[in-house]
C-alpha cells in the first residue's frame, strides 16, 4: 500500500504557480519549452547546440524582455504539462491554438499559421485528401499533435498509426507502414530528403488552415500581454516573415494579417508589471473525462498482461534450454549460448524492438509493432530467464543426486522428483517477481503504437490534455495489476510448489 500512496502522491502533486513577466525579469532567465526533434522548427545543429524557426524566436523575445534565454526540450505532447506545471514559461513548436487546450492554458496573438495537407507516395494513387477517407488506407500522425483529433472527424475511416517523434511519421510511410501524413507540410517536408528513393508527393488541396500562437500558463495576463506587443513589433517589422523564409526557404503559406494582431499594438511599450497569475486556486484537476475513459483503459491493461504473459512463458523455453546449454552442453553449446545472453542483458530491450522495428524493414522484413515488440521482449526475457533457471539447476546439490542412484531411482524419476522440485523452490521467487517486471516493462510498447495501456492513457491525454490525472487513474491501475498478480503468484507458490513467499511485498 505504501507503493500505491507514492504513486497518488506524486500524482495529486498540485502544479506550481506560473511566473509573471515582472517575476522573470527579476529572475534574469527566460525558460522557453521546444521541440529538440522537429527541424527547422527546433533541433540540435552540428554544434549539438539547438536551432532553427522557433529557436531564433525565443532569442528575439528574451532580447526584448532584458534577460536569459533557457532552452527546455520540450517533446509535442508535452508542451500543456509542461506549462500546467510551471516547468516552464512558455511553449514553441507549432502550438495550435485549439479551444480544448484553451480550457488549460492561454494563447497570444498567432505566431504563424500552418495550413493542412497530405504528404504521400505514388503508392497512393490519390488526388484529393478525401480520397483517403477509407478503410484500406493508414494515416500515421504524432502523439499531442492537434491534427490527431481533428482527423477522427473529417477523416474517420482510415486506420490510425501514432508516433512519438516527428522523423517517425515519415519513416513510417517510407517503410510502408503507413499511406499518408496529415499535417502541416512545411512541418514535415524536410524529413522526406532522408529518403531519397521514396517517389513522394504533396496534395495541393490544403484540409484547412490554423494558426500557432505562444501558450503560456492559465491567467498569466502579465506574460501573455508582454508577449502579444513583442510579437506585434516582430510582424509589424517583418522579422517574423525573414525568420521564416531563412529556416523553411520560402514564404509562410497563409501569411498572418494585421488584423490578427492589431489589439496587441496596444501592449507595445508597455510597462512589465508583476499582476497576479492566480485565479481561482490556478490549475483545476478534473478527473471526469479521464473516468470515462475507464473502460478503454481497462482493455489496455490486458493487453499489457497479453503482452507480459506471452513473454514470460515464450522466454522461459528459450531460458530452460538455454540453461541446459550453458550447464550440461559441450564447449560450442556454452560460447553460444553465452554470447546471446551477454548480448541481451547488455543492450536496453527499447533498441533491441527499435532495430527489429525500423531497420528490418530495409532489409525487406516488416514486422507489426505488437509483433515486433512481442519478439524483442520475448528475446530479451529468455536471456534474463536462462541465467535465472541456470541458478536453479546448479543449486542442485550433488549428494541429492548421488542418493537418488543409490536409491535406484530412474533418469525420469530423479528428474520428477528431486530436481524439478528443488528448482522449482529455488527459483520460483525470483521468476514470479521477473513477471511482475514485464507487467510494467510492457509499457515500452507503447513507443512502437501498440495500444496497451500506457499507449492508451497517451492517447486520452492527448485528447484530454489531462496529463496528471489520466497518468494518476494509469499508476493506480498499474498498481492494481502487480498486486493482484503478486498475490496470486504468491498463493499459486505456497500451496502447489510449498514455496513461502508474502502475500505483499
Amino acid at each position: 500500500m505504501a507503493v500505491l500512496a507514492a504513486f497518488l502522491a506524486l500524482g495529486l502533486a498540485v502544479p506550481a504557480d506560473a511566473r509573471s513577466a515582472a517575476a522573470i525579469v527579476q529572475d534574469g532567465t527566460l525558460r522557453v519549452g521546444v521541440n529538440p526533434n522537429f527541424p527547422p522548427m527546433s533541433s540540435y545543429g552540428d554544434d549539438n547546440e539547438l536551432e532553427g524557426f522557433d529557436v531564433d524566436v525565443a532569442r528575439a523575445i528574451a532580447r526584448a524582455m532584458g534577460v536569459r534565454l533557457e532552452l527546455v526540450p520540450t517533446e509535442a505532447a508535452q508542451r500543456v504539462p509542461f506549462l500546467t506545471t510551471g516547468r516552464i514559461d512558455m511553449s514553441l513548436g507549432a502550438l495550435t491554438h485549439t479551444p480544448e487546450r484553451e480550457e488549460l492554458i492561454d494563447f497570444t496573438v498567432p505566431l504563424h499559421s500552418e495550413a493542412m495537407g497530405v504528404i504521400t507516395t505514388s503508392r497512393l494513387p490519390v488526388s484529393s485528401w478525401r480520397e483517403l477517407n477509407r478503410p484500406d488506407v493508414t494515416i500515421v500522425n504524432m502523439r499531442g499533435n492537434q491534427s490527431v483529433s481533428m482527423l477522427e472527424e473529417t477523416l474517420p475511416r482510415p486506420r490510425r498509426l501514432l508516433v512519438d517523434g516527428n522523423a517517425d511519421t515519415i519513416r513510417a510511410i517510407a517503410q510502408g507502414r503507413a499511406d499518408a501524413l496529415v499535417e502541416n507540410v512545411d512541418f514535415f517536408i524536410g524529413f522526406t530528403e532522408n529518403y531519397p528513393d521514396v517517389d513522394w508527393r504533396i496534395l495541393s488541396e490544403p484540409i484547412f488552415v490554423a494558426y500557432c500562437a505562444i501558450g503560456i500558463a492559465e491567467g498569466n495576463v502579465s506574460l501573455q500581454n508582454y508577449l502579444d506587443g513583442i510579437l506585434y513589433e516582430l510582424h509589424s517589422e517583418g522579422r517574423i516573415a525573414e525568420l521564416w523564409e531563412k529556416w523553411y526557404g520560402a514564404p509562410m503559406t497563409v501569411p498572418i494579417e494585421p488584423r490578427q494582431y492589431a489589439e496587441a499594438a496596444e501592449m507595445v511599450g508597455g510597462p512589465i508589471t508583476g499582476k497576479s497569475t492566480s485565479h481561482g486556486g490556478g490549475y483545476r484537476f478534473d478527473f471526469s473525462a479521464v473516468f470515462a475513459e475507464l473502460p478503454y483503459l481497462l482493455v489496455g491493461a490486458l493487453i499489457s498482461l497479453q503482452i507480459a504473459f506471452i513473454s514470460f512463458w515464450a522466454g522461459a523455453i528459450i531460458g530452460t534450454f538455454g540453461a541446459i546449454g550453458k550447464v550440461y552442453g559441450g564447449e560450442f553449446s556454452r560460447r553460444i549460448v553465452g554470447g546471446y545472453v551477454t548480448f541481451f542483458t547488455n543492450t536496453p530491450a527499447l533498441v533491441q524492438i527499435f532495430l527489429l522495428f525500423y531497420a528490418l524493414p530495409d532489409a525487406g522484413v516488416m514486422l507489426s509493432p505488437m509483433t515486433a515488440v512481442l519478439i524483442g521482449l520475448v528475446l530479451n526475457s529468455g536471456a534474463y530467464l536462462t541465467e535465472i533457471i541456470r541458478g536453479g539447476v546448479v543449486s542442485v546439490r550433488k549428494a541429492e543426486m548421488e542418493a537418488a542412484q543409490t536409491l535406484g531411482m530412474t533418469r525420469w524419476h530423479v528428474l520428477r522428483f528431486v530436481m524439478l522440485p528443488h528448482i522449482v523452490r529455488t527459483v520460483y521467487a525470483p521468476l514470479s517477481n521477473f513477471f511482475i517486471w514485464l507487467v510494467l516493462g510492457s509499457s515500452i510498447a507503447a513507443l512502437f503504437g501498440v495500444e496497451e495501456l500506457t499507449g492508451r492513457a497517451i492517447n486520452i491525454s492527448t485528447a484530454n490534455l489531462r496529463t496528471i490525472e489520466t497518468f494518476t487513474v494509469v499508476a493506480v491501475i498499474y498498481v492494481a495489476l502487480t498486486l493482484i498478480a503478486s498475490v496470486s503468484l504468491a498463493l499459486l507458490g505456497r500451496y502447489a510448489f510449498r514455496v513461502k513467499m508474502r502475500l505483499l511485498q
